[in-house]
């Protein structure tokens, strides 16, 4: 009876595992992943030097992880029986208090010989700006994520754990010239207690950037703009972010705001030398998953942002994506501002420079995309 029981119960574990292989072979691949918002593997191109090393059988892991039929819903499911057991970290996100998702940096994501060749990279664009334009204009903020400032929030086996952020920063602003670097630390974790990251997405929130704004405006002796002279609306309460894609559970939504300035300045933006516009956000992002995007239009080469402040200064921002809420405060003090990011723009930043008339930069970046980021070298091109 028991040898009959067994036959049953692995005939039938055949017939579902087959029938799952089969469905994985009649569906399409899919291209890009919504939820995660990310293009997934694709299917790797077969050499004998790929297949030695083991590069060809890590990309069909690679592949086959991610083309898996159902694969959000593995996801979800694996979670929850993980949460039941109790377990606080999974999939490197700290299921934190406060409904917080707060993602873990492990040192293994980084390699010290990027991360210390950037912060070569990086010292020696501002020593050689600083004196062509002055060190009051060119200025440096490596932005720390969620899991340096709401550390109240994490798990308590979480202290001490995972990448250093602080040190890394520690280490960059003893070799670079006074006054550049804007730490804004210290103002974040003052206002720790109030929505300046997002609870599901690894971003931080509008607020989180008019308190970096204000720091960097008065280093630039600029007077910041009051927050009440900014119309605050709520975009959307239904926002789900990159470390809800992580662990896929049921989660408390995030709210997007959106602070827009109540004098009339006339934006024009123009993305990638060709798309028009005259509205520093886009609405229509909101329809999406990556609702982030509604800042600035999302990731761009280049964007250019002219205003009716006639005042001669042009601003150009080398950034991430933490630039897009921290870019609607700052353009307001400049005649043209524009943003640069490395990882799609192949033109040279000195020529740019030179033909724009910039007369102020900035380099702005959460510190884990920073020192990951191999695009970092073409500051000197």
């Amino acid at each position: 009876m028991k040898l009959t029981f067994n036959k049953i119960f692995f005939s039938i574990f055949a017939l579902v595992w087959t029938g799952f292989i089969i469905w994985n072979l009649v569906t399409p691949p899919k291209v890009f992943s919504e939820n995660e918002n990310r293009y997934l593997a694709e299917v790797p191109k077969f050499t004998i030097d790929k297949f030695v090393s083991g590069e060809y059988m890590n990309g069909i892991d690679e592949y086959i992880n991610d083309q898996f039929i159902l694969r959000d819903q593995w996801i979800g499911m694996k979670v929850i029986l993980e949460r039941a057991i109790l377990k606080q970290e999974i999939n490197s996100v700290y299921f934190a208090k406060d409904d917080y998702l707060i993602e873990k940096h492990n040192y293994s994501d980084v390699s010290e010989e990027q991360a210390d060749k950037n912060r070569d990279y990086l010292v020696e664009f501002i020593k050689k700006y600083a004196l062509k334009l002055g060190k009051d204009y060119v200025k440096v903020m490596l932005i720390p994520t969620s899991s340096e400032v709401l550390t109240d929030k994490l798990p308590f086996f979480a202290a001490g754990l995972g990448y250093n952020q602080s040190s890394y920063v520690d280490k960059l602003t003893s070799n670079i010239l006074n006054d550049t670097f804007i730490d804004v630390s210290e103002p974040l974790k003052e206002h720790k207690g109030e929505y300046i990251y997002y609870r599901t997405d690894h971003h931080w929130t509008s607020l989180g950037a008019y308190y970096a704004y204000e720091q960097w405006a008065k280093s630039v002796g600029i007077e910041p703009i009051d927050m009440e002279q900014f119309k605050i609306s709520l975009a959307s309460d239904e926002f789900y972010g990159t470390l809800h894609s992580k662990v896929n559970t049921d989660v408390k939504p995030d709210n997007i705001y959106l602070y827009e300035i109540k004098e009339d300045m006339n934006y024009q933006l123009t993305y990638n030398l060709v798309d028009q516009t005259d509205t520093l956000y886009d609405l229509k992002k909101l329809e999406g998953k990556d609702k982030y995007s509604v800042y600035m239009g999302g990731n761009n080469a280049l964007v250019e942002i002219q205003t009716n402040n006639k005042n001669g200064r042009k601003l150009l921002v080398i950034k991430d994506s933490y630039a897009h809420s921290f870019v609607p405060f700052a353009v307001n003090h400049f005649e043209m501002s524009y943003m640069i990011d490395l990882r799609y723009y192949n033109g040279e930043i000195d020529e740019f420079i030179e033909h724009n008339g910039i007369t102020d930069v900035l380099i702005l970046y959460n510190v884990m995309s920073f020192v990951k980021d191999i695009n970092i070298r073409k500051l000197l091109n």
